[in-house]
């Protein structure tokens, strides 16, 4: 089963030619007014049907100047972005650890992060969070949460997963399908919780998404292109 994330419809596709026309020009021009126009009136219609993260995420384009708008637009316009993306989004963070790596001369940020936390004596939950920026502006997240029980040191249950995530790349979709959890063998004993994500922009890929705790909290996670 796959679980439709939220994100722009395919009508950008057809903008993606003149994209290619438009190249990486700054200054204004028809083409380029004509795909942040397209853009904001998608995001704007995913806000009115209550996107809180979409609402943010214009909120964010609309501060940018015109010479930024039009630098977010070509690069999201780029139909190998997103596989870029997740590309660059390999590398685990340590418990409590911020990493990020940059694409398009920093004009890209991929940052991931750990979290982990009780919410019992011996109920737990870690998580992995993949977020992804253009020019400060939120394009893409991906979440995996693990929810488990541990008695001592030794994790004795692991409940229901959870995954969330958006994407806001014009001509691109995002699913992910169900979570799957498990205790690893001793010694490690760690709780686990994954999903595959199948993201469709130009080309299809899929990426693997996991994270995994123990009586300490977050132990490991990372988001992994794998096709």
């Amino acid at each position: 089963m796959k679980t439709r994330i939220a994100g722009l419809t395919t009508t950008a596709l057809a903008a993606i030619a003149v994209f290619g026309a438009a190249g990486s020009a700054q200054a204004a021009d028809p083409a380029t007014d004509k795909l942040i126009a397209a853009y904001t009136a998608e995001m704007t219609a995913l806000v009115e049907k209550g996107d809180a993260q979409a609402a943010e995420t214009l909120s964010q384009f609309k501060a940018l100047t015109a010479d930024e708008q039009a630098r977010f637009i070509t690069l999201v316009n780029d139909p190998e972005l997103f596989k870029k993306i997740f590309e660059a989004s390999e590398t685990a963070p340590a418990p409590g650890e911020t990493r990020t790596r940059t694409l398009a001369g920093g004009d890209v940020v991929v940052k991931q992060e750990s979290s982990s936390s009780m919410t019992r004596a011996t109920t737990r939950w870690a998580s992995h969070t993949n977020t992804d920026y253009v020019l400060g502006v939120k394009v893409s997240g991906q979440k995996v949460i693990t929810n488990y029980v541990t008695s001592g040191t030794d994790t004795t249950r692991v409940n229901p997963g959870q995954a969330m995530g958006y994407e806001y790349i014009p001509g691109c979709s995002l699913t992910h399908g169900v979570v799957d959890e498990w205790i690893s063998a001793e010694p490690a004993d760690n709780a686990h919780s994954e999903t595959v994500w199948t993201a469709e922009c130009a080309s299809s890929w899929d990426g693997r998404q996991r994270v995994w705790g123990d009586y300490r909290g977050y132990v490991g996670g990372y988001l992994k292109l794998f096709n």
